[in-house]
């Protein structure tokens, strides 16, 4: 398309227009069409450009209508005639525009086709070839494509089926697609189907006043139209519209870049050049080994990071809870990930507190404090900005303050221009304590924080991490508030943690231990968990190798481990007997918890 096009477009050689004459003059002929006058081309460079390919189209079609030295003029024709063969149009494209090559002649007359400037008779094919066994019509101007007065919406669409089927089924029968699409239609716009079936009868009511012949090219016409605009399934349509511009082609040209932005690119790349560069294999292996280093912590990614249960593949939450900020004593994975980088120390909520607390013990907690406060500070009301402002400024930057940060005078002096420069207005005003915060966040980070890492504090954080269960205490764990010792709510159970049970007879009573004496040693025995689930314990009456002393007509001593009996969802408790629960005697040394298995 673009080497016959580039022929009907206008040249220029040096900044002037370069006049171009037509075939017909070459041989003598009057000039045929202004396309080429230097007047005409004026007009041409102010016409958009998303429009100038559909204006050349628009001015071959009329040449090819023209009177002297039209299309039927060349057919050499004396009856009148309307309609004209693929070979007629090849062969004065061809002699119009000097082609060379037949594709090009024939390439561009299936444009005019596709485009519907023309049509054929028959409307099964939109290919032309060069011969005479398709006819074909030039489009009525009302029609065409990028000038025509017609919508091609929606509902003109319905109008235009409900009136086909309005009229002979043989003649003007809806094809498979169109009847789909009606129905469609029709569900779509049924609260307009009165409106949609009235302009349908009007405009049938104006076909039939025509004669024969208007009606059967009204028809051809109307039909071709709405072929391009809606073709069948398996079809290209070539007038699809792409997206919207909410601009014009004059704010296009404004939009040019200037001297000025161009002098600031060139000098902006010539700064580039100085710049360390890193080579996509070395950013590649960065990523890699971020990737490795943070693979354990991602529960999608391995297992082990979602103890005890995953919450995305169960209803159990504790993996959140066991994590959530106000938790006591962290787990074992978060605090690894405190001691990778400076920054998932300082971002934990739980984290930051630790190590505020190391930070008092060394009289350094202000600089945590100041970065704090500065990062609220960017997130607060602008009502508030200049009172926390110079909030933050008398208790952390003032000379002599009671929280005093150690800031070195040159960074002081940048805090300093910078709050004399801002105001509420300014969005820089949030960042006037930049400097500073990061000049104590680079001390924290270099000095504090691997001090903190080799402390005895993180360490003996980290035991406590690795001693916590990760195991959900059932409801039967949890002490009631109901009164009374002899309830069976209120007897001693396993903690189900991994500690030394040698403290929990520390609170005998002297009678307790003589009784105690005359008593054998019970045996440690150790529990075989196959076959068990996780997070499940296997009872202890069903344990045929566990010794149990039954005491069911005594009191209940406070030393021994009781196994309640299982009770039911609507059972009150406060109405079961003591006796109907089992002591397991416990000894003083360590004992062996059922998910460590034997030894």
């Amino acid at each position: 398309m673009t080497v016959y096009f580039n022929k009907l477009s206008i040249s220029t050689k040096e900044g002037e227009p370069m006049l171009m004459t037509s075939f017909e003059e070459q041989k003598g002929m009057p000039h045929l069409v202004s396309i080429f006058d230097t007047q005409y081309f004026r007009k041409w460079t102010e016409i958009p450009r998303g429009l100038s390919f559909h204006h050349k189209m628009e001015t071959i079609i009329k040449e090819l209508q023209s009177e002297k030295f039209g299309l039927f003029q060349a057919m050499k024709v004396r009856r009148p005639v309307t309609a004209f063969t693929g070979y007629d149009l090849v062969q004065w494209l061809r002699k119009r525009f000097d082609m060379e090559e037949q594709k090009e002649a024939i390439h561009l007359s299936q444009l005019l086709c596709q485009y519907g400037y023309i049509y054929p008779l028959d409307l099964k094919s939109y290919s032309i070839k060069e011969d005479r066994s398709v006819e074909y019509r030039f489009q009525k101007p009302f029609y065409w494509p990028f000038s025509s007065q017609v919508s091609t919406d929606s509902i003109e669409y319905a109008i235009y089926l409900q009136k086909r089927s309005m009229r002979n089924k043989q003649k003007h029968g809806l094809e498979p697609y169109e009847q789909e699409a009606f129905d469609k239609l029709l569900k779509v716009y049924c609260d307009k189907k009165e409106f949609i079936e009235k302009q349908a009868t009007e405009q049938v009511d104006e076909i039939k006043k025509k004669k024969r012949n208007e009606k059967i090219i009204f028809d051809q016409q109307e039909r071709a139209f709405w072929r391009i605009h809606r073709p069948p399934p398996g079809c290209v349509k070539n007038l699809e519209e792409g997206p919207k511009k909410n601009f014009l082609p004059q704010q296009i040209i404004a939009r040019k870049k200037t001297k000025e932005a161009l002098r600031k690119e060139i000098a902006f790349l010539k700064k580039s050049f100085g710049r360390p560069r890193m080579k996509f294999s070395m950013v590649f292996e960065s990523y890699k080994l971020r990737w490795e280093q943070y693979k354990e912590f991602d529960p999608f990614m391995d297992v082990i990071a979602t103890q005890p249960s995953n919450p995305w593949m169960s209803d159990e939450t504790m993996l959140w809870e066991i994590n959530s900020p106000d938790v006591h004593i962290p787990t074992d994975s978060r605090m690894k990930k405190w001691a990778i980088s400076f920054y998932e120390l300082i971002n934990d909520p739980r984290g930051q507190c630790e190590f505020d607390e190391y930070l008092q013990k060394e009289y350094s907690h202000e600089n945590l404090h100041f970065w704090c406060a500065v990062e609220n500070y960017k997130c607060c009301p602008r009502s508030r900005q200049k009172e926390e402002m110079n909030s933050i400024y008398k208790m952390y930057l003032e000379k002599g303050s009671r929280s005093e940060v150690n800031v070195d005078s040159k960074t002081l002096d940048q805090v300093h221009q910078n709050m004399r420069s801002s105001s509420e207005s300014n969005a820089k005003a949030r960042y006037v304590f930049e400097p500073a915060q990061e000049h104590i966040y680079v001390l924290m980070k270099k000095d504090s924080y691997p001090r903190y890492l080799r402390s005895d504090q993180f360490k003996d954080l980290m035991e406590k991490a690795k001693q916590q269960p990760l195991t959900k205490r059932s409801d039967r764990d949890v002490s009631s508030d109901i009164s009374g010792e002899s309830s069976p709510v209120h007897v001693a159970h396993h903690s189900f943690s991994t500690g030394n049970l040698q403290d929990l007879d520390s609170h005998k009573s002297s009678r307790t231990n003589s009784r105690e004496k005359d008593k054998p040693k019970p045996k440690i025995v150790h529990l075989e968990t196959s076959g068990l689930s996780p997070g499940s314990v296997r009872r202890r009456s069903e344990e045929p190798t566990r010794i149990l002393s039954v005491n069911s007509g005594s009191n209940r001593r406070k030393s021994n481990l009781e196994v309640p009996k299982h009770y039911g969802v609507n059972v009150d408790k406060r109405k079961v007997e003591v006796t109907q629960t089992k002591s397991l005697n416990v000894p003083k040394t360590n004992s062996v918890a059922p998910w460590e298995g034997s030894q």
